[in-house]
């Protein structure tokens, strides 16, 4: 973390965000004007919170509201409490300040206390959070005395046992308790608040929920705050209907594209951003809303087609004091379970017995089918291309006479009692443990607030000398610089280093299954062993090391520190906004987000490392019997990647609300442009000393280097190495050149208008146009209108409804709009790229990636949405239902073009596709934390449903593997899985265990890739069809415990694939080859050893047998928490200390697929997490 602090944008920025934070603690007054006659309060106070960002709470019953006032003020820098005087006074109304909450209620005479031999009952109060509850009215029903609870939640009242109190406080529920022997009592409230500007934060503008038409689904701190999560998005799972985030991939109702983006829009604070959803601090976020329907989205005009996931960060609540709050969470890790079984491998004993009854076949019993078994084994060694096995190196001694039979048992039986996972694992990996503090420090006044967060995360990954730290500072501020003026600054940084095992091409030294169950990390004497990969020589042959040259073998630990990748990365974000306000219900706003992301990234292989020695070998010459070496014999290769992306949005806006007795209007203009310009350098050293930070002067042809297909002297008698292959293109190649500048603009305009009729019926529009230069050939094509239509209708406001005192709210949705969506790797330009020299004429060539397309254009969703919005019985029964149908035009799709024009293939605007889909939210209170009983039981449960289909696409695939590569096909979900059709293994001389599968005539053949697609079968998609949630949340007095569970259905993979195999295969064998084919036990799984492949493809991986259901309900975490009692935090000095026990990832519930495979990973499930957490409250 140090390092981190030494960052420079830090320093420059610590200074101005602590002057900012004392500064708020010094402003405190509030300028209000209004001036009305003969209006209802309510709408005084309406033009208050407007002007002051006060909010009201208040009870339906507060009758005095509708009362008609006339008043005049124009009060600068005055008290809010001053104000208030004068709109009440006459009223009986009294109010209770709460930072910017202010609740509102019936004047109560407080009683005080007279001599009396009765006890006096004593306590606080406080709300579900643990917050202190001021001016709770507090009755004895035996005596009808009252007090009122003071500014910390306080209270005092006369009483005596089984007298009955009740708690009142506008914006919560009523709650009675009995009096018993003992004077403590203290009570928790719930919510029941009717908010004056219930809202929902679209990112343009801030919407009554009562006004809005589209589909919107909203997340509260306090839901977020019931589980830890590393980043907001695993939060979101199974509380938002319609969002998936299987595989890795996060979709909002389905997949609305082939080939451009299918994220969903990020906007933070009303502005999009292009950083990730994983960079946001989890502590700091007041609310999610995802945007789903066109009109909620349409306004984002082309990158709105996937959704939009609206957050907004927390702003300071208490008035006048710094609110610190400081909140840990630790997570631990289980041990990786490295069984082989459990992995799908065999383990020891089962591949010694396997390879031992192939090499005793090989060598002894081949029956004439293995011609000179012992020439052909030592001309494999001496190739030194070819993995060795010492099973195999056992028997072939054996054969040559050079060990005898018992010897060979011998050397059989330790390998059986070999675990070479279970050793890697103890020597290369650690328990990986993830640590997360976050110190938040919020204050505020009348004229401003202060917000700053400080988040650090630290994670060791699980494995030696690998880590990945993170610090994120956020600073916001909000200035009421005049009454008509308010200015917000928002200032994020983010500042993160990663180690981890830099990349080998040519060898598997970070996975423990590349290796034999057999091998072991260390050799009989108890030294490291040295491991030989595929082309890296083997352990038995006689040149390597030798005549100049390196040995390739490699110390799987040593590699680990000699191999490092490290990654430094500084995204900084300054987001400004002026808000004007100019006349009653007409304001204007100015908003500018600027973000600047630098990534360096440093490979660093030294001169140990097994790169730099398959570098020095692969490029050496011998001439006249002297070697030449064509790169440095000392130090390693150096590999910096430096990429800046600088990005901003600038936005002006005009807002214009107000009512006229029952119409209400609301609408907003602006204009918005945008630029995105992403570009960097690459650096390439050889002879690199990290320790001495130099390099070695030995001058290095690049070009010569690049037109070396074979090494003319490392393993010449075999055809030389592969230098070109194995070193010049993966370590070499892409470390020179430059990272291609991509620089786009973007212009829009839009506006919106929602009309509001009696609070019961509503109406909506919006527009847009865009303008971006990925388009621009062809003028028509250059802009996009964009827009959408919605309607709403308030049952519950009707005179009818007032009869169903059940229905506390019922709404009716209906909307229907075009938004739009672009894929940037198309344009309407020809393009191209300088890619090196040609190895035939050694002059410098680029390359036409593609050809120009003047009627590019963006792609379009068409979505219909029709909605309802219910609560239900005293609100305990609450949720919403959803049908949308989302059709997509004018889709991205490849064209296959004649070769004759220079080009294969090209992207054009010709498929169309379809999302149905139907989701539905359900929350019941079983019970509630009330005035009977001090338990409360929830269950939400989340249901969505998509049909993906592909409606037009033009695919011209002939043969099969097209098809399977690209499975897009009319009538079908994107995700489509097609297959061979297994026909069982072969019989027949010279193809004995050879997979076969059947072919159009209704024939049988080993290589089908090349035939039809007529020869395929739809196997089913590979995304869910069904995600579901279902969350449970207990809390008794200071516990709760919360159970997210989820679901994802109707949807297939392809997992444990039984593989053809050459022979037998240096490395883990799977376990489905104990029960391979031979000619006694004729099963339908490969053969392997005598009956294995003679040739090799691909169709088993991308068969039907290969298939396998992916439907699972797994608990996603289950959290314990405790809320520490008030009289005992108190004694502390803090408000309030939460302690939390989380886990994560628990064992599956359920999976349909009968092998036991994981649909989250195809293998083995991920290791459960352990967190602890705290978070106190200054």
């Amino acid at each position: 973390m140090n390092k981190l602090m030494k960052q420079p944008i830090f320093r420059r920025l610590l200074p101005f965000i602590v002057f900012c934070l004392g500064l708020s603690l010094t402003l405190s007054a509030q300028n209000i004007s209004v001036n009305f006659k003969n209006t209802p309060i309510k709408v005084v106070l309406k033009e208050i919170t407007r002007q002051s960002g006060y909010t009201f709470v208040y009870s339906d019953a507060l009758k005095e509201l509708d009362k008609t006032i006339t008043i005049r003020i124009s009060q600068k820098d005055g008290d809010i409490n001053e104000v208030l005087k004068r709109v009440f006074v006459g009223t009986g109304i009294t109010w209770n300040l709460k930072g910017k909450q202010i609740a509102l209620q019936n004047n109560v005479v407080k009683t005080g206390f007279k001599d009396s031999p009765k006890m006096k009952i004593t306590g606080s109060i406080r709300d579900e959070k643990g917050e202190p509850l001021a001016g709770v009215v507090i009755l004895n029903k035996a005596n009808r005395k009252n007090t009122v609870s003071g500014p910390d939640g306080s209270y005092m009242i006369e009483g005596e046992e089984s007298d009955i109190l009740l708690f009142s406080l506008i914006g919560m529920m009523d709650q009675e308790a009995t009096v018993g022997k003992i004077s403590l009592m203290n009570v928790t409230m719930k919510d029941d608040l009717v908010v004056l500007e219930d809202v929902v934060v679209t990112g343009y503008q801030d919407m009554p929920k009562e006004k809005v038409t589209g589909a919107i689904s909203s997340i509260s701190s306090a839901k977020i705050e019931e589980r830890y999560t590393a980043n907001i998005l695993n939060n979101l799972e199974g509380r938002v209907a319609g969002l998936s985030t299987y595989g890795g991939k996060t979709t909002i109702r389905g997949t609305s594209s082939l080939y451009a983006e299918t994220n969903p829009l990020l906007v933070v604070d009303g502005m999009p951003i292009e950083g990730k959803i994983e960079d946001l601090n989890p502590y700091d976020i007041e609310s999610v809303n995802v945007l789903k329907d066109a009109a909620s989205t349409a306004i984002y005009g082309a990158r709105a087609s996937n959704g939009i996931i609206v957050v907004t960060t927390k702003n300071a609540k208490k008035k006048g004091v710094i609110d610190i709050d400081f909140s840990t969470n630790l997570t631990f890790y289980e041990k990786r379970n490295m069984d082989y079984s459990d992995n799908f491998y065999m383990n020891a004993a089962q591949q010694v017995k396997l390879e031992s009854d192939y090499y005793e076949y090989y060598f002894f019993n081949n029956e004439g089918e293995v011609s000179d078994p012992v020439g052909s084994t030592e001309s494999a060694i001496e190739n030194g291309s070819n993995d060795i096995s010492p099973i195999q190196y056992a028997y072939f001694q054996l054969a040559k006479g050079e060990i005898s039979r018992d010897q060979l048992n011998s050397k059989m039986e330790k390998l059986k009692k070999n675990n070479f996972a279970k050793e890697y694992a103890k020597a290369i990996y650690q328990r990986q443990a993830l640590q997360q503090y976050n110190l938040s420090l919020r204050s505020s006044s009348d004229k401003f607030q202060s917000n700053l967060t400080l988040n650090y995360k630290t994670d060791n990954k699980g494995v030696i000398n690998a880590y990945n730290n993170m610090l994120n500072i956020n600073y916001k501020g909000i200035y009421d610089i005049t009454p008509w003026l308010t200015a917000t600054v928002n200032i994020n940084g983010i500042f993160g280093k990663t180690k981890e095992a830099g990349y080998d091409y040519n060898s598997s030294y970070t996975n423990p299954w590349a290796l034999p169950a057999y091998e072991s990390m260390y050799n009989e004497d108890g030294t490291e062993n040295t491991f030989y990969y595929w082309y890296n020589g083997n352990k038995y042959w006689s040149s390597k090391g030798a005549d100049g040259l390196y040995d390739l073998g490699v110390n799987i630990k040593d590699e680990l520190y000699n191999n490092v990748q490290t990654t430094n990365r500084q995204l900084t974000r300054y987001h400004g906004n002026l808000l004007f306000k100019i006349v009653k219900g007409l304001t204007a706003n100015v908003q500018y987000i600027y973000e600047n992301e630098h990534n360096t990234t440093n490979w660093y292989a030294n001169s140990e490392s097994h790169v730099a020695r398959c570098i020095r070998n692969a490029f050496t010459t011998l001439e006249d019997g002297k070697i030449t070496y064509m790169t440095p014999r000392s130090g390693g290769m150096l590999r910096t990647t430096n990429t800046d992306g600088r990005y901003w949005t600038g936005r002006g806006q005009v807002d214009y609300s107000n009512t006229f007795g029952k119409h209400s209007v609301t609408a907003l203009a602006g204009l918005e442009f945008r630029e995105t310009k992403y570009n960097g350098t690459k650096a390439l050293i050889l002879g690199y000393d990290d320790q001495l930070q130099n390099s070695s002067t030995h001058t290095v042809d690049f070009g010569t280097l690049s037109l070396m297909r074979y090494s003319p002297y490392y393993m010449a008698s075999s055809g030389g190495y592969p230098a070109s292959q194995f070193v010049f293109d993966p370590y070499l190649r892409e470390g020179m050149g430059v990272v291609v500048e991509q620089l786009h603009r973007f212009g829009s305009g839009y506006a919106n208008l929602t009309y509001t009729y009696d609070d019961k019926y509503n109406l909506f529009g919006s527009f847009r146009k865009d303008y971006a230069d990925v388009y621009g050939l062809n003028a028509k094509f250059r802009g996009k209108p964009l827009w959408s239509v919605g309607a709403g209708w308030n049952i519950h406001n009707e005179p009818f409804m007032k009869q169903y005192s059940w229905v506390n709210f019922l709404k009716l949705r209906v909307s229907y709009g075009v938004t739009g969506n672009i894929y940037q790797g198309a344009t309407s330009y020809m393009t191209a790229t300088s890619t090196g020299l040609n190895e035939y004429t050694n002059l410098p060539y680029g390359e036409v990636e593609s050809p120009a397309n003047p009627n590019l254009k963006w792609e379009q969703s068409r979505t219909t949405n029709i909605g309802l919005d219910y609560s239900l019985l005293n609100n305990r029964l609450r949720g919403s239902l959803d049908l949308y149908n989302k059709v997509g035009k004018d889709i991205f799709s490849s064209k296959t073009l004649d070769p004759s024009t220079g080009f294969t293939s090209m992207f054009v605007n010709m498929a169309s596709m379809r999302n149905r889909g139907v989701e539905a939210v359900i929350t019941y209170d079983w019970f509630r934390n009330d005035r009977h009983r001090e338990f409360s039981w929830t269950t939400g449960v989340t249901f969505s449903y998509n049909k993906n289909e592909v409606t037009d696409v033009l695919n011209p695939s002939t043969s099969a593997w097209q098809l399977i590569s690209n499975p897009y096909k009319t009538g079908y979900p994107t995700s489509s899985m097609w297959s061979y059709r297994f026909a069982g293994i072969s019989n027949e001389d010279g193809q004995k265990g050879q997979t076969l599968w059947y072919i159009e005539d209704g024939g049988t053949t080993h290589a089908a890739s090349g035939k039809s697609t007529s020869i395929l079968e739809y196997s089913g998609q590979s995304e869910p069809k069904i995600v579901s949630g279902i969350d449970n949340r207990f809390v008794w007095k200071g516990l709760s415990l919360s159970v997210l569970m989820a679901y994802y259905g109707g949807h297939k993979m392809r997992a444990l694939t039984e593989n053809e195999t050459f022979g037998v295969q240096y490395g883990t064998i799977a376990s489905y080859f104990l029960n391979a084919w031979t000619p006694e036990n004729q099963t339908g799984t490969p053969g392997i050893g005598r009956y294995a492949s003679t040739s090799l493809g691909s169709e088993p991986s991308y068969s039907n047998m290969a298939v396998r259901d992916a439907s699972f309900l797994k608990i996603r975490n289950i959290v314990l928490g405790y809320e520490l009692p008030e009289k005992w935090v108190k004694k502390m000095g803090i408000n309030r200390l939460n302690l939390r026990l989380q886990i994560d990832n628990p064992k599956y519930l359920w999976i349909k697929n009968k092998v036991g495979v994981d649909p989250e990973t195809l293998g083995i499930r991920n290791p459960s997490s352990y967190i602890l957490g705290l978070n106190i409250n200054l």
